[in-house]
């Protein structure tokens, strides 16, 4: 049994979605080699940790997050051999692994499920969720219950030629997996310890609060609920009981680091499920302030920017947490719009400013930073033409479903293509020449954003505005100072429409993050606990001086800046 040495406490991880990162073979399609190359680009700026989203084998209905076999690299990634090198170049430079474990469910082409459909007696039946449907008043067969899948749609898929329906609470070819069975969870187990024992250092639990269902599954009466079915599946009565088992026949066997993406749990099991104490899970992501900009979470359904939801959402888990669990922090990710795309923020007239003011007030607080790949230097939304250039089933969907309430086309793709996950998984942006310098050959996979000439990183890393360049000194210093890392995070003003403001503090030292998350100059008055000329500034984005700072502080817009306290 390794001892947990609590590695991720002061890590910076960097994620890679691999089809979209760097191309080697040319054939229009990210890979492992191409990863490998870029590797001193990741350690240079900063990162200690990468999280690979899937590079399992995989029919790709939902690019990797479809798995068709656990143990096993897509040949278009590399092979096996090319995974261990790339852990070994990792490893030598220092860099720890996360590898994505997606345990709710399978693609429909995995070998378990083909068995389970072919032969109704097959034991791996019982590794799935099969159900009879059920007649209504006109003897028509319905769907077992009103369920409805994160996709769109019923979350029930029929089984060809009988009476007989599959739980997918996502796309159809995602057949959720019985957690009941005990077979499935020693599998589970067997998985991570198969990737443990190859040297991946730690897992990101894909939808982990979702492998609990409760028994027998009955319809969602609740008129208020949007997606029928949610407390039936979400924070289920053997949750807990689940994510024990895999630390214990698993993960502490080894030194890990684990983060679940979770489907919106209450603050009483969200606490559970990290509490040093409980066994279960090191970290979760907290989302609630990406909700700031759109209705209850549905990332198409806008909304104006709500300044004080975000801060709520920032803030809250890390003044709940702290002591007892641990954090992240995250703006991006692949299934997030680009955040200096959202938010209200005017992308063509303050990218840097705002790209820059988000990184300070973000990945200052308390937990572990979370950076998706382009993020470094201020890669925004794509404004997609058509839906043939998106490629995430999710997009299709909701066009679809829209298509059907007869929105013309023209304005369903206004509508969502602000928000939609391809924004994230368009190629990362290396240089200005043919498809961004993600390859040199075959078309990407998916459509490169029109404004890589402007927006790369070779032009960043030349500019004297280079947003990398501010990513590498932000996160250089937040690894220099204990407090930044370990501190108490106090609110202040958190009712101010206009300015965000916190502090970190530890063993009588104390910093002052404060920023002005708008496009409008912001009055900021010093809090009564600091003394004006105790407050020297750390970090700033846009070169304001000690000469400058007056107990009113008129800040331009996204500005942001770090003021130590120096007492005397």
């Amino acid at each position: 049994m390794a001892k947990k040495t609590n590695w991720y406490k002061d890590a910076v991880v960097y994620q890679i979605y691999p089809l979209s990162f760097m191309d080697a073979n040319n054939d229009g399609i990210g890979d492992i080699r191409g990863i490998i190359s870029k590797l001193d680009y990741i350690k240079d700026l900063g990162a200690t940790a990468i999280w690979f989203s899937p590079l399992y084998k995989s029919p790709w209905k939902d690019y990797g997050y479809d798995i068709a076999d656990y143990k096993s690299i897509h040949p278009a990634f590399g092979t096996m051999a090319d995974f261990e090198e790339l852990l070994a170049e990792c490893h030598k430079r220092g860099l720890k692994v996360m590898m994505d474990a997606v345990f709710n469910h399978t693609s429909d082409q995995h070998e378990w499920f083909k068995a389970a459909l072919a032969d109704k007696n097959s034991p791996y039946r019982d590794w799935y969720i099969f159900r009879e449907g059920k007649r209504d008043k006109n003897g028509e067969l319905m769907p077992p219950n009103n369920w409805t899948s994160s996709f769109t749609g019923s979350a029930w898929e029929r089984v060809e030629g009988t009476d007989e329906y599959y739980l997918h609470l996502f796309a159809p070819e995602q057949p959720d997996l019985n957690w009941e069975n005990p077979a499935v969870r020693r599998e589970m187990s067997d998985t991570l310890r198969f990737w443990l024992e190859k040297g991946v250092d730690g897992f990101r639990f894909d939808v982990f609060n979702m492998i609990s269902k409760v028994y027998p599954l009955r319809d969602d009466r609740n008129p208020l609920h949007f997606q029928k079915g949610v407390q039936y599946y979400v924070d289920g009565p053997r949750m807990h009981e689940f994510l024990k088992e895999l630390n214990d026949n698993a993960l502490s066997l080894y030194d890990t680091f684990t983060v679940g993406e979770s489907y919106t749990p209450d603050e009483q099991h969200a606490h559970r499920y990290i509490h040093e104490e409980s066994g279960e899970l090191d970290s979760i992501f907290h989302f609630e302030h990406l909700m700031a900009d759109n209705m209850f979470g549905l990332k198409m359904v806008a909304k104006p920017f709500n300044l004080r939801q975000f801060k709520r959402g920032l803030l809250d888990p890390q003044l709940r947490y702290h002591g007892t669990g641990w954090n992240t922090l995250v703006l991006e990710n692949h299934d997030q719009a680009r955040s200096v795309s959202r938010f209200g923020i005017n992308t063509k007239k303050y990218r840097y400013e705002a790209a820059t003011f988000l990184a300070m007030i973000t990945f200052l607080g308390w937990g572990t930073p979370f950076i998706f790949q382009g993020e470094e230097i201020g890669m925004t939304n794509t404004r997609f033409s058509s839906m043939d250039q998106m490629k995430d089933p999710v997009s299709h969907f909701i066009f679809d479903m829209m298509k059907g309430m007869r929105i013309p086309e023209k304005a369903i793709l206004r509508l969502i293509r602000w928000a939609v996950r391809d924004n994230a998984r368009t190629p990362m942006q290396w240089d200005g020449t043919s498809n961004a310098g993600f390859n040199r050959g075959e078309k990407p996979w998916q459509c490169v954003n029109p404004d890589y000439r402007d927006i790369n990183v070779e032009k960043d890393l030349a500019s004297d505005k280079s947003i990398y360049r501010f990513y590498q000194k932000l996160l250089a210093l937040r690894k220099s100072e204990p407090v930044l890392l370990s501190g108490k995070t106090i609110e202040y003003y958190p009712d101010d429409r206009q300015v965000i403001s916190y502090s970190r503090s530890m063993d009588g030292k104390r910093f002052l993050i404060v920023g002005n998350f708008s496009g409008t100059r912001a009055d900021f008055i010093m809090p009564g606990d600091f003394e004006l000329d105790e407050m020297k500034i750390r970090m700033t984005n846009q070169g304001r001086t000690d000469a400058e700072v007056e107990e009113i502080i008129q800040m331009k817009p996204y500005e942001a800046i770090l003021f130590e306290e120096i007492r005397k």
